[in-house]
């Protein structure tokens, strides 16, 4: 059975980007992730995913599978996956194209991004300028390697199956790993630190420091932040008190 995503209103390439993120994450074979079977300008068919309830087990396995996914090779920070040209984040119905830069340093890659988010909001506030200028000297740089990360992965695109998880609807590119646990985080996904436990046996989390819980938020600001600058209210300011904590 196949699943039909379709848009009419969407930029021409929008579609072919979400599959080569599809096809990106599937590549390595460590997690499971919607296989795509056609993709035009106005419509993605996907294999249906069949869901079973989300359980401890199941979680267990998707985050050992999470960090083996996050461990193989991704190419430079920032880079985005092959024939991809426009990189997107957002809603269906207002997706937002994001100027990207490949470097050397996380920091520096991520903090393109965020410069380009920042963008799109007519005021932004003195301490998400000032966290994105930290980010981008790289402050909060630690010895992980470039990951590929589903790069929008809250609840709503981790599908629960029988023994384990699956992808769909990525923003993916090579960024830091803590990037979709931050996202898993934001609007805490089924058995979070289940999830977050068994990511952490199977990732070399020496790498990224003793402090690398409390750089989770960090690394999900870019979502939370990009909530602000789509739709306003009590995200604004949330944007706001997260950025303070790392000022």
């Amino acid at each position: 059975m196949t699943f039909r995503k379709t848009g009419t209103h969407v930029p021409s390439d929008f579609f072919a980007t979400e599959a080569a993120g599809l096809r990106w994450l599937a590549e390595p074979g460590t997690v499971d992730v919607a296989g795509v079977i056609d993709v035009s300008e106005t419509a993605l068919i996907l294999e249906r995913i069949d869901e079973a309830p989300a359980t401890r087990e199941a979680a267990a396995d998707f985050g050992h599978r999470l960090a083996a996914l996050h461990q193989a090779p991704a190419g430079r920070f920032g880079d985005n996956p092959p024939k991809v040209e426009t990189y997107y984040f957002g809603p269906l119905s207002q997706p937002l194209k994001i100027t990207t830069r490949s470097a050397d340093s996380c920091g520096e890659a991520y903090a393109a991004r965020l410069e380009s988010l920042a963008g799109y909001d007519p005021n932004p506030p003195a301490e998400v300028t000032q966290l994105i200028e930290r980010i981008g000297a790289g402050t909060f740089d630690d010895d992980a390697a470039p990951a590929r990360v589903h790069g929008d992965l809250w609840a709503g695109n981790l599908l629960f199956t029988s023994g384990t998880a699956a992808l769909i609807d990525p923003a993916a590119w090579a960024g830091h790993p803590l990037i979709d646990l931050g996202m898993l985080s934001l609007f805490s996904a089924p058995h979070l630190e289940t999830i977050i436990g068994a990511w952490a046996e199977a990732y070399p989390v020496d790498m990224l420091g003793r402090d690398w819980r409390e750089r989770i938020e960090l690394y999900q600001f870019f979502g939370l932040y990009a909530h602000a600058v789509l739709f306003g209210g009590g995200y604004r300011q949330a944007s706001i008190t997260a950025a303070r904590q790392y000022l």
